[in-house]
Parts: structure tokens; sequence; C-alpha cells
């Protein structure tokens, strides 16, 4: 099993999306990733994000735990806080999505509606279960190249 953390980073109403390359093309995904064997949840999210956006982050709430399992081989557990930023970005590896409206792209985790109904009630149900969210990464695997 792979331990990955997640950030939901709002900015003035915008949440930050890491642009990625993964299996040759480029996709916009929650910053973060993988904990590294000795490392700490937060200490793995803190360096994914600086790595990715240029963000210094502090979580603040976990908001979501999900899986993927793929297969008996593939098997992810994904946490996902609220995290607060300092500092000044440094690289031009994010975009800001407008979650209250506007476009919509898609991003890994597939959560953004989710993202957008919790934010606008407070995160007042959260932390969540979001199980195995498998089968909503399908249509974003199937995206060619852009």
């Amino acid at each position: 099993m792979i331990v990955k953390a997640r950030a939901v980073i709002l900015i003035d109403g915008r949440l930050i999306v890491a642009n990625q390359r993964r299996s040759g093309r480029s996709e916009l995904s929650l910053p973060g990733g993988r904990v590294n064997p000795y490392e700490s949840v937060v200490e793995a999210l803190k360096r994914e994000v600086a790595e990715e956006t240029g963000l210094e982050v502090a979580p603040r709430q976990l908001l979501y735990v999900s899986e993927i399992v793929r297969s008996v081989r593939s098997h992810d557990l994904e946490l996902v806080f609220l995290a607060e930023t300092s500092g000044v970005p440094t690289l031009n590896g994010f975009k800001a999505v407008d979650i209250e409206g506007g476009e919509r792209p898609a991003i890994r985790p597939p959560i953004l509606e989710q993202i957008a109904r919790d934010m606008a009630q407070g995160w007042r149900d959260t932390p969540r279960w979001l199980g195995n969210i498998e089968h909503l990464l399908r249509p974003l695997d199937s995206i060619g190249p852009p």
C-alpha cells in the first residue's frame, strides 16, 4: 500500500492545483504525493507541496480519506488536508481554479465537486471517508494527450 498526502489550498477563493506529467500527458492534481519511509504524513505534505508549487503549507484539518484500489498490486491510501500557505510561490507548476463557479477541469483525485460542496458548508461534515474512488479515475485515465 502506498500512502499519499494531498492538500486543499485556497487562495482568494481559488483552489490551487498542480500541473503534473502522467503517462506522457499533462494533468491537474491536488498538490501532494507519496509519504516516504520514515517520513510523517505532515512532513510529506509539506515537502510535496513545496516541490510541486513552491508554496510552504501548514496542514490545518483532515478533510478526506480515500482509497484507490486497482488490483492486489495497486492500492493507495490518500489523506487530504485543508492547508494554509505562507511565503510566495516560486514555481509555475500550478494553476488556480475558481471552485465557486467557472471552469471545472478534471483533477486527481476527482473530488472537485465534493470540495466545492464542503467548502460552501464550512467543512461541517469533515473529515469524511470517501471509500474506494478508483471508479472515478477511469474517465481521467481515458483522456488522451492534450
